[in-house]
């Protein structure tokens, strides 16, 4: 099932262990900065690559991008691999907590 999620929403599942961030841009925009802990599967390996980036498709997988667009066309992509618990979080632009990463005035 896929469902949109806030970033409050967001943050009180990662900071609990009840789910994991899964971003979904290029290498070197994860690079640049990410959400931490955030596990990196760029959407044109989400059909791939995701049985082994993502193993369990019950879990509670917390999709992003930059802006949104990605991570909606994510979402329905592992739909249709059978995960069961995804939520779009959108992009990264709107997460107003912790980043890491190098940066530098990219965003």
């Amino acid at each position: 099932m896929i469902q949109k999620i806030e970033p409050a929403a967001a943050i009180r599942l990662l900071d609990a262990k009840k789910a994991q961030a899964v971003d979904v841009r290029e290498p070197d925009e994860y690079a640049v900065g990410h959400i931490p802990g955030a596990k990196l599967l760029p959407l044109g390996e989400v059909m791939s690559r995701a049985a082994e980036v993502l193993p369990d498709k019950d879990a509670p997988w917390l999709v992003y991008c930059r802006t949104g667009r990605r991570s909606a066309d994510a979402v329905q992509k592992l739909d249709a691999l059978g995960y069961t618990n995804i939520y779009d979080l959108g992009g990264i632009l709107s997460w107003p907590y912790e980043i890491e990463g190098d940066f530098e005035g990219h965003f």
